[in-house]
């Protein structure tokens, strides 16, 4: 039996943190982290005047409407950790001073460890702002990002229909931030949190249970000897069909479909990627969370869509990031660990049995990709400009899963 998705979240990824000599660094407090042994712990949800807070909604639920968002006030929830050690912090003062009254929300950790899953009888979990540093960046979670998430999250929901029906995405339905008590500084720094509604979209009334990618090969915190996830799930099928038809093929497709009418740039490395199981563990669709995703403005402008309503957030006239996402991100972090745990079990594959068929894929159904890409594969530099963000650099290796 597949454990469920907060299990697998949470647990079913060890040794998967390899990808740089930073993916492994957290500085969340032992308790916050999601191999925490402790099941679950409580984040304080303040009740904040309406017109102090800055509110953005894409088609919530009414459930989720109706806990968050009341008529003069709207709860905002701030980490513990956050109360514990930022206490200077003028939001988090306004905040204390300003609110009357307080909800105590019980929350479990997830993978990404600033993202909990809220114990509610709806499923949705709560992105919150965590200036602390995991991996290479502190997980801030300023307004212009909760607003450009949301945004993102309505676009893709009206554009639906430009996706195949092996694609669905974690909605971000609502988003709350303080308003900016410091307009003079060059860029807000006021910040929030967001809500994502757990229930795949489009939404789908059969039980479906989910897996993230990283647990396909990761090992289980408590019971390393377990064999992976994707040997189980592969079981009879011939491994390289199987791989390709059911998880490497439909993310590529994915990745393309959203490019190509939006100019998004999904992130899908094994955090980013769910695999929806029906009762007969059978793969149904490839979800995809996390819409704080890159936006290439030549693509927008190449298809004449208005761009008026996004924020200055992840804007790109360029194709650095378009290589980070797709050949690191998705092909470096997530493929080769697929491929290379599959070869474990099947020594008699090869890395080209995977990469060659993505390759022809890309270039059939994208042809006019040089025309956005580099022609090597860029992945982020040690140095860091003025907001301690990673720059780019060109590594001058040749792609491996596109032309």
């Amino acid at each position: 039996m597949i454990p469920s998705l907060q299990y697998l979240d949470r647990y079913r990824n060890e040794g998967t943190r390899t990808y740089s000599k930073h993916s492994a660094y957290t500085e969340a407090k032992e308790l916050y982290r999601p191999n925490a042994s402790q099941k679950n712990f409580i984040v304080n949800a303040f009740a904040i005047p309406r017109q102090d807070l800055l509110i953005y909604t894409a088609n919530p639920p009414q459930e989720l409407s109706v806990s968050y968002l009341g008529k003069e006030k709207a709860l905002f929830c701030i980490h513990p950790q956050v109360l514990e050690e930022y206490t200077t912090d003028p939001y988090v003062q306004a905040v204390i001073k300003t609110s009357k009254s307080r909800r105590k929300i019980e929350v479990i950790p997830s993978s990404s460890t600033r993202t909990l899953y809220v114990k509610s009888a709806f499923p949705h979990a709560i992105k919150l702002h965590f200036p602390f540093r995991v991996s290479r960046y502190n997980r801030k979670m300023r307004d212009e990002v909760i607003e450009q998430a949301v945004n993102v999250s309505r676009d893709m929901e009206y554009g639906i229909d430009n996706f195949d029906p092996t694609f669905a995405y974690l909605r971000e339905v609502i988003g709350i931030s303080y308003a900016n008590l410091n307009t003079s500084s060059s860029r807000g720094e006021n910040w929030g949190y967001l809500i994502r509604d757990m229930r795949p979209f489009p939404v789908c009334r059969e039980k479906r249970a989910l897996i993230p990618g990283f647990a396909l090969y990761g090992k289980d915190f408590f019971t390393a000897e377990q064999a992976p996830l994707l040997y189980s799930l592969i079981d009879a099928a011939d491994p390289v069909e199987f791989i390709l038809g059911r998880i490497m093929l439909p993310i590529i497709h994915h990745w393309v479909q959203c490019f190509s009418t939006f100019g998004y740039m999904l992130e899908p490395h094994g955090q980013n990627v769910l695999l929806e199981l029906d009762d007969e563990q059978n793969i149904t669709r490839i979800v995809h969370r996390d819409l704080s995703v890159g936006i290439d403005m030549r693509r927008r402008q190449d298809l004449q869509i208005s761009s008026t309503h996004l924020n200055q957030y992840n804007r790109m006239d360029y194709g650095q990031f378009l290589s980070i996402a797709y050949d690191m991100f998705m092909g470096s972090h997530f493929f080769d660990r697929i491929v290379a745990c599959c070869r474990e079990k099947f020594p008699g594959l090869t890395d080209e049995d995977f990469r060659k068929p993505c390759r022809q894929t890309f270039e059939k159904i994208f042809p006019e990709h040089r025309k956005y890409f580099p022609a090597t594969i860029h992945y982020f530099s040690e140095q860091r400009d003025r907001y301690n963000k990673p720059l780019y650099k060109d590594t001058g290796k040749k792609p491996q899963w596109r032309p």
